[in-house]
């Protein structure tokens, strides 16, 4: 478990969907724009506690772009990959191979729910944390979406493959782009580290190797720019 607090109307709105992991929203006194008016009057209606306060108290909460709102967060609950499979239904699962920056981090939360993922799967080691940064960059998408942390990565991949979930590695080694792979199927994308990509044991593991399409120009894309094109023909393809 983590405790985090979240700043920014975007992710304090996100926030506030669940108030029984909101101690308080603290807004910042004077606030005019018909966007704070907006959410002061949801968190006011949304039965959470709340303090007025001077814009200095803020700063002592995050030293980043409050825009005049932090909640005040309880525990963030880490899922089990035993409670999200379900052999029922077709699903989607992301799995991180050592994505240590935490903007990235949050950017393929972001994105994760928007695109429809069932879950995503960190390791204890190795990778970005789950705190405030990562969590306003996923617009408070992180509470929209099971987050699994596991031991090893390895045993989450193993675990998968014995519900006959697939794992496709998204590397530039792949021999097959993403649009010519069938994806009408649960599966799971392993996205690597932001300068070495997937390591050679967890790549071995995988299935299937997959690779996106981009001009000569460049050599590789941001880990959480490759991760929405992924997922994104993954949508495409089952809707």
């Amino acid at each position: 478990m983590q405790k985090e607090n979240i700043f920014g109307i975007n992710a304090v709105r996100e926030a506030i969907q669940d108030p029984s992991r909101i101690q308080k929203v603290l807004i910042e006194n004077g606030l005019e724009s018909p966007t704070a008016k907006k959410l002061k009057d949801e968190v006011m209606r949304s039965g959470i506690s709340i303090s007025f306060v001077p814009e200095q108290k803020l700063y002592k909460h995050t030293k980043e772009n409050h825009q005049g709102f932090v909640a005040l967060i309880g525990e963030i609950q880490f899922a089990t990959l035993e409670d999200i499979i379900d052999t029922s239904q077709q699903q989607l699962f992301l799995l991180l191979d050592g994505v240590t920056d935490v903007r990235n981090f949050g950017a393929i939360i972001r994105s994760a729910v928007g695109l429809g993922a069932s879950g995503i799967i960190i390791g204890q080691t190795g990778s970005a944390p789950l705190n405030n940064i990562a969590i306003q960059a996923s617009a408070g998408g992180a509470f929209h979406i099971p987050i699994i942390r596991v031991s090893h990565l390895k045993d989450a991949m193993y675990m998968l493959q014995s519900h006959d979930i697939t794992l496709m590695g998204c590397t530039e080694k792949a021999a097959h782009f993403i649009s010519d792979t069938n994806l009408k199927k649960s599966v799971g994308i392993v996205m690597g580290n932001e300068n070495k990509g997937i390591s050679k044991g967890i790549l071995n593991l995988c299935d299937e190797q997959i690779k996106i399409p981009i001009n000569e120009t460049l050599d590789s894309y941001n880990v959480s720019v490759a991760t929405a094109l992924v997922l994104y023909e993954y949508h495409r393809q089952n809707n």
